[in-house]
């Protein structure tokens, strides 16, 4: 993906707009948006399922919204010693594939990197976290009947076109609780309707009901999904808490199951100490672990790691060093310095947290000469520490 613009913008556009007319509650379509050669095209789909060691749950097949049984396109191998379950037959799923299957590569954020590295920029911008599936439709054929998602999804094109139809929810806001089921009934009219083509993004709200046709030749696009935090995630964490304060343990009133509303005046009545409580108690506490889950449950991108490592007996005064994209936070607990660096800490003596908060402020390349408080060998030492770590790299 080219151009230096962030992974939201190159998405949407007008991030800010985005967050006020679109977030969550009304589909977005943008033709162009954005140059996504090196995304996913057909030929890394061919490698991924021809040259590497694909199985289960990495990829599946479906046909007209029916899943093709695994079966008829996986087996069990041998890898020394060990069984394997699951492998991709490549000869079958492309078999599949000419019968009218569509390919579903699941979890690539976790398997191909320039989808994991437009995945993470996306996290970092709208810190809820991000997924991705791939899907190589033939031509004119139909992966998926209508049905809504229970979370956001970008779909970006990056190969072929596809016809896409999106209309009104018949759920609002559907979360894990509002599955999409045909009894639902169908939602009618679409209210958009539109051709994707290479370039194009497409924004669809958690909840609204979709469906797409592969135009005339092979349709490859990446669906990068939004897990949304909700309001009831954090109410959920509160209520977790709620065993720990007296008031809450305290007995309902004798006979309250013959007067329920009665029952329901007191509840609303103390709705006042609840506020308190949480205000003064379960709410920053709840805040502050809400928060620090998301960073640490980050994974780190690591793409080039090995040969940073390899290459660190060579750096020395005059090497150049930049932070990694991603969380560098400093902080100091006693006498301490803490450097939280999303899924993981490093703890150091209180004398590196200026050493340590000048490369997690830095916007251009340090030499250790640049580091305070630290002679350039320490400053070294450091530096070097920072990129086994992952969160700094040799320029």
């Amino acid at each position: 993906m080219s151009g230096t613009a962030g992974a939201l913008e190159t998405l949407v556009g007008d991030a800010g707009r985005f967050a006020k007319e679109h977030w969550g509650s009304a589909p977005l379509h943008r033709r162009g948006a954005g140059d996504f050669a090196g995304l996913l095209d057909l030929g890394d789909v061919d490698h991924l399922v021809t040259e590497s060691l694909l199985r289960l749950p990495g990829v599946r097949l479906v046909r007209d919204g029916t899943p093709v049984p695994t079966s008829a396109y996986t087996r069990t191998i041998r890898v020394g010693s060990r069984p394997v379950d699951g492998v991709v037959r490549p000869e079958a799923v492309l078999r599949e594939f000419a019968g009218g299957a569509t390919i579903v590569l699941n979890a690539l954020h976790r398997q191909w990197g320039p989808v994991a590295r437009l995945c993470r920029d996306l996290e970092l911008e709208l810190t809820h976290p991000v997924q991705a599936n791939a899907y190589i439709t033939p031509a004119t054929a139909q992966g998926f009947a209508v049905h809504h998602d229970t979370h956001d999804v970008f779909v970006i094109q990056t190969h072929g076109s596809k016809r896409w139809r999106v209309y009104e929810p018949i759920v609002e806001l559907a979360g894990k609780e509002q599955r999409w089921s045909e009894e639902l009934g169908h939602p009618g009219e679409p209210t958009l309707e539109a051709d994707l083509r290479p370039g194009d993004v497409l924004y669809i709200p958690r909840g609204f009901p979709h469906d797409a046709v592969a135009r005339e030749e092979v349709s490859v696009h990446v669906t990068v999904g939004i897990l949304t935090k909700t309001w009831l995630d954090v109410w959920r964490g509160v209520m977790g808490r709620a065993p720990d304060h007296a008031p809450f343990r305290e007995a309902l009133p004798v006979g309250f199951a013959r007067d329920p509303a009665a029952l329901a005046s007191e509840m609303a009545a103390r709705l006042p100490e609840l506020v308190a409580w949480v205000e003064e108690t379960a709410g920053p506490e709840v805040a502050d672990e809400f928060v620090r889950a998301f960073w640490q449950g980050r994974r780190p991108v690591l793409d080039g790691q090995l040969l940073q490592v390899a290459g660190l007996a060579r750096t020395g005064s005059d090497s150049r060093f930049r932070r990694r994209p991603g969380v560098f936070e400093v902080r100091l607990e006693g006498e301490e310095a803490v450097a939280s660096l999303g899924s993981r800490e490093l703890w150091m003596r209180a004398f590196a947290a200026p050493a340590l908060r000048k490369v997690a402020e830095a916007g251009e390349a340090l030499r250790p000469a640049d580091l305070p408080g630290l002679d350039e060998g320490s400053a070294l030492v450091l530096l070097r520490r920072l990129v086994r770590e992952g969160a700094v790299e040799v320029v």
